[in-house]
């Protein structure tokens, strides 16, 4: 049987689009899902706190704003070992610069395991925290961003954006229609 436990959300609105936040009690973010879909787990007890969620936010802002290079938050990545072990290898790839799935799979000692590496990049729990974006396909482009929560295929425009909000590509090639907005 499953422990129920209370988890904390919000909506905050970033220049990629709406986010759903969501923490635990003791302040450890455990998703953020980009759009409209939100795929909280079933052994949640949801309730909406934008004071609980208000660090993450915090950091968040200072981040959009080009003012933060590192998050310092607490996550909790709940999923397989070889999930675990690409997520903690992402962790590692510096603000600003992009590595490719191959590069990750030979990192984490599964040097043929590219697509399944893209696989558990796909399910990262806390995009941005866990910088999947700075994943980018070997063949080069920057291949897409959030496919299972951006169905209007906005994914690939958000990840440009980051890359270039941290200067892995040129910001005057991207048009930024939702910062403005």
């Amino acid at each position: 049987m499953q422990t129920r436990q209370n988890v904390y959300t919000h909506e905050y609105k970033s220049p990629i689009g709406d986010l759903s936040l969501a923490v635990d009690k003791s302040g450890r973010v455990l998703s953020i899902t980009l759009g409209a879909a939100r795929n909280w787990e079933p052994s949640w007890i949801v309730e909406e706190n934008k004071y609980a969620c208000g660090e993450l936010e915090y950091q968040l802002d200072r981040y959009f704003c080009g003012e933060l290079r590192e998050f310092t938050l607490r996550l909790r990545l709940d999923g397989t070992p070889f999930q675990r072990a690409v997520w903690s290898r992402l962790l590692k790839i510096e603000y600003g610069c992009t590595v490719t799935y191959g590069e990750i799979a030979r990192k984490i000692g599964r040097r043929g395991a590219a697509r399944a590496v893209g696989n558990a990049v796909a399910r990262n729990p806390i995009p941005l925290l866990v910088p999947c974006h700075r994943v980018v396909p070997a063949c080069g482009g920057t291949g897409n961003y959030a496919l299972r929560t951006l169905a209007d295929g906005s994914g690939a425009e958000s990840k440009r954006m980051l890359l270039a909000l941290e200067g892995a590509l040129p910001q005057r090639l991207f048009t930024f229609s939702r910062i403005s907005a």
